[in-house]
């Protein structure tokens, strides 16, 4: 069987996602590989698949026991022969398995780096070793467990078997790390697409964050959510409250019970219970796909992990929600862990990653955009669902108030941090100030402005470039060349004055929701009976999809995400009774016949502003890309995600803004990888291509399907 049918027949979807059928073909290859996808992003079946393909046995290093069973259990539900191996087991259980393995029964074995099996490998037929959540052997990744080096012996013991690598998370240094710690031989490097399109990146103060975490929830009652905190007891402390104010939560976190930690689990894997608050102790390897929201109380420690945990929501591509509640003073206690005794390498890099994260929080621009060229990914300024991208600003004249706290760093010799240069200001009586800086004629001069205030024309003034932060345990501010002209009044400086969040409009429900309700009960029925989780039987989007397509035969079925051969099978009956029923009393016809590949979600139309006009008045007076982003002091790229956006519009035509001769090229490179991310698409087509001309052809191709 080749890959699309396996895909098709076992899985039950019709296409490859990202850089699957890449990743596949180069493991088909029995080349070492290398896969950096999204969480989410399909990871799993990239070693699945070509565990089908293969006659021998697929043996697949996964670091948690949940992550295992979930996999274990999604593939026998599949009908895929898989088992796996760990500490949880009885002597007599393990020994059935090597048995099994013994007499080739099975196609997929799991195992915990520790596993003494690892070293009689050599004695099976193993077709392939599969490394997941690959970042764990690196002392620079965000989640380093010393039981992983203990795979890279694997190349020595088995240099036949291919090694596929994978991980969701991993910055330049991390990569790096881990193809030589693995010692793959030369492999082929996939990296897809960072962006989540599904997910809103939100970031709101953390002052009165019981508060806010009580409205966020309120509205999401119904729906599956982790919240993350930094400490056990303030798990323990934020579920009982909760509980008390009606919510079902519980708490997980290392230091309960092994017992305790694993029913709390399986409660929310069973949805029989809407929200865990946990430590990261939790969820990595959780493949529950209709977790809905995540939110952080807490700051973490770099974006890897932020990106990481945040992925966990939406992972059946529904929209999603994740909550930032910030502080900066979170910044300065999280300084104290990441600090490594005796490491003075580690703990800079550290320090690095946490400025990072503390530079998420403070974000007046797109936080969608931050992310992704956090991990290397170009992408334009605005997505249309984050926090920033979705606030409308309204500006005012701050020079006085930015001289003002300009004047005050100068005094002080760009010696010290935000939180003191503001209490200077404020002439604060506070110890901590020193006495010849009392006496400095700026002391007190911005008494009548409030903490909250500074901080914010601060933060304005730092994204502008009128200030700059020092990296380090504690950063202080510094003046820039920038500051110079302001300090002079020779500059305006224009700082926000209001915010105030532009909802989107929701769309009427297009799906039936009463026959939703209906698939989620039998579901459910169907997953106690088989002593699984209910995602794993279908998804909420797999459902979704038959509450607004009503299906009317398997041939129809089949054309369902997610309802493969075996499915078709094993459940096809059941849900197909329960739609034709609703269907019969409604009088309802089937609607596939509207089913386009395209995933269910909102689309966020881009809008125009006045800064994208401002550009395009310049390129239609006949100045070059480069011209224009000279006179407006921005970048190119910048220039042409704006001209992107009237390609896209139609009021520009493709071959005004790009050479003609290279449209053909960029439209089979993108139809190539799948027109996801520019990344792929930029290293298949060379230097002779800009990201800006990828950019444009992707924009015009997004205009003819609009109109098709």
């Amino acid at each position: 069987m080749t890959p699309l049918h396996i895909l098709k027949e076992k899985f039950g979807y019709s296409s490859f996602r990202l850089e699957q059928e890449a990743i596949i073909n180069s493991v088909l290859q029995k080349k070492d590989t290398f896969a950096l996808m999204p969480t989410g992003g399909g990871k799993s079946l990239c070693y699945q698949i070509p565990a089908l393909v293969f006659d021998g046995l697929t043996v697949v290093i996964s670091p948690l026991i949940a992550l295992m069973k979930d996999q274990v259990d999604a593939l026998r539900v599949n009908g895929i022969a898989a088992a796996f191996l760990n500490s949880t087991q009885s002597y007599q259980e393990q020994n059935e398995i090597l048995k099994k393995v013994q007499a080739k029964e099975l196609k997929l074995l799991y195992l915990a780096p520790e596993s003494n099996f690892i070293k009689q490998l050599s004695s099976y037929n193993v077709s392939l070793i599969a490394i997941d959540e690959a970042h764990c052997i690196s002392h620079w990744g965000h989640d380093f467990r010393p039981e992983y080096l203990n795979l890279a012996h694997l190349k020595k013991s088995l240099p036949s078997v291919p090694v596929i690598a994978l991980t969701a998370t991993a910055d330049k240094l991390t990569r790096k790390d881990i193809v030589e710690k693995l010692e793959l031989n030369n492999p082929s490097t996939f990296i897809s697409s960072f962006n989540r399109g599904n997910i809103r990146y939100t970031v709101v103060p953390k002052r009165n964050s019981f508060d806010k975490i009580l409205d966020f929830i309120e509205k999401r009652k119904d729906e599956s959510g982790i919240i993350y905190c930094l400490s056990r007891a303030s798990t323990e402390r934020l579920a009982e409250d909760l509980k008390n104010e009606g919510f079902h939560a519980l708490p997980y976190h290392a230091g309960l019970e092994k017992e305790i930690r694993a029913k709390h689990q399986e409660l929310f894997l069973r949805d029989e219970v809407k929200i865990m608050v946990a430590t990261i102790a939790f969820g990595m390897g959780i493949d529950k796909s209709n977790v809905r929201y995540v939110v952080h109380t807490d700051l973490p420690k770099n974006i890897e992990s932020y990106y990481q945990e945040t992925g966990r929501a939406g992972r059946d591509g529904l929209d999603s929600e994740a909550l930032l509640l910030y502080s900066f003073a979170d910044v300065m206690k999280m300084k104290r862990f990441v600090t490594v005794d005796g490491n003075t390498e580690q703990t800079e890099v550290f320090l690095k990653k946490l400025d990072q994260m503390a530079e998420y929080g403070d974000l007046p621009t797109c936080r969608r955009k931050f992310l992704l060229n956090y991990f290397d990914e170009a992408t334009t300024n605005y997505c249309g669902n984050c926090d920033v991208c979705l606030t409308r600003i309204e500006l005012t004249d701050g020079t006085l108030l930015a001289q003002k706290v300009l004047s005050a760093v100068s005094r002080l010799q760009e010696r010290f941090g935000a939180g003191y240069v503001i209490d200077f200001l404020r002439g604060s009586n506070s110890a901590k100030i020193q006495e010849e800086h009392k006496q400095l004629k700026t002391f007190g001069i911005g008494a009548d402005v409030s903490k909250e205030e500074w901080n914010n024309i601060i933060r304005d003034l730092l994204a502008q470039g009128y200030l700059v932060k020092s990296e380090g345990m504690y950063p202080v501010l510094q003046l820039t060349e920038k500051s110079t002209a302001v300090l002079k009044g020779l500059e305006k400086v224009m700082i926000t004055k209001s915010k105030e969040i532009t909802e989107v409009a929701e769309p009427e429900a297009n799906y039936e929701q009463t026959l939703l309700q209906q698939l989620k009960d039998i579901r459910r029925k169907i997953a106690n009976e088989e002593n699984v989780p209910a995602y794993i039987v279908l998804s909420d989007a797999t459902l979704l999809e038959l509450a607004t397509y009503l299906p009317h035969n398997k041939e129809e079925f089949l054309k369902i995400s997610g309802f493969g051969q075996v499915k078709i099978e094993k459940y096809g009956k059941q849900f197909w009774d329960v739609v034709a029923a609703y269907c019969r009393e409604h009088n309802l016809k089937s609607r596939i016949n509207l089913k386009t590949p395209k995933r269910i979600r909102r689309e966020r139309p881009e809008r125009e502003t006045d800064t994208k006009q401002k550009s395009f008045e310049f390129f239609k007076l006949g100045h070059s890309i480069a011209e224009i982003a000279e006179r407006r002091n921005l970048s190119s790229s910048t220039i042409e995600s704006h001209l992107a956006f009237y390609v896209q519009q139609g009021t520009l035509l493709l071959n005004e803004v790009i050479d003609a001769s290279k449209i053909s090229s960029i439209q089979q490179a993108i139809e190539k990888t799948g027109g996801n991310a520019l990344a792929p698409i930029k290293e298949l087509l060379g230097d002779s291509y800009s990201y800006g001309e990828i950019r444009m052809v992707m924009a015009h191709l997004e205009k003819v399907r609009s109109l098709q």
